[in-house]
């Protein structure tokens, strides 16, 4: 075996496509030829060094690619989070005198109850201000008042007990509502997925036994 064929079977050899025998060859010309045994350690340096040389440092272009991808709106959300605070001040202001007084009931400690009750929402609804990813926790809770107050409202103003403009303060509990849906996503149940067969197609594909294809 002459030189030139024995190095293309190293080469090969290199690249996995040479057969056992072809590498009993070259392995053969080598134990025997001292100028194919240096060309191969010098190969044999270069294909380590294509190998297994340090990866090359990659700019870090991740927040690029995502602030195009969604790039962030100033303020974006932050009103919601002010008008928040500021029915829950509203709230709040409201319920003081229940708390001090005990005003709004027929009893001092009734009232005192039902102002405390009032200035927990609005505490809650601050917090919420404050830290918007807390909104769907307290979410039920506001969606419970805020829809139990209508009620209850509706029906006062109904029987002639109170005035419209009596019961105009429940809006707050309405708007409160509006706002921490707004923070906690507007979170909806998704309706369920249903895979749609091609238009064109009269059936779906069967597969043997009679069953529709997955």
């Amino acid at each position: 075996m002459d030189c030139r064929v024995a190095r293309e079977l190293l080469s090969a050899t290199l690249d996995q496509e040479a057969t056992l025998e072809e590498r009993r060859l070259a392995n053969d010309h080598l134990g025997t030829c001292v100028a194919c045994r240096a060309w191969w350690a010098e190969i044999g340096n270069v294909n380590r060094f294509l190998r297994v040389r340090p990866a090359e440092t990659v700019p870090d272009l991740s927040t690029k690619v995502l602030a195009r991808v969604s790039p962030p709106k100033p303020g974006r959300g932050e009103w919601i989070r002010y008008a928040l605070a500021a029915v829950a001040a509203s709230e709040f202001v409201l319920a003081l005198p229940g708390v001090l007084f005990g005003q709004g009931a027929a009893s001092i400690h009734d009232g005192r109850h039902i102002g405390t009750f009032g200035a927990a929402v609005a505490i809650g609804l601050l917090y919420v201000a404050w830290r918007p990813g807390r909104a769907l926790g307290i979410l039920p809770i506001v969606a419970a008042l805020a829809v139990m107050m209508a009620v209850t409202a509706t029906i006062d103003v109904a029987a002639g007990r109170v005035s419209v403009l009596g019961e105009a303060h429940h809006v707050l509990e309405a708007t409160g509502l509006a706002l921490v849906w707004m923070l906690a996503g507007r979170p909806l149940p998704r309706p369920p997925r249903h895979r749609r067969w091609p238009t064109d197609a009269a059936t779906p594909p069967k597969v043997p036994g009679g069953l529709p294809a997955a």
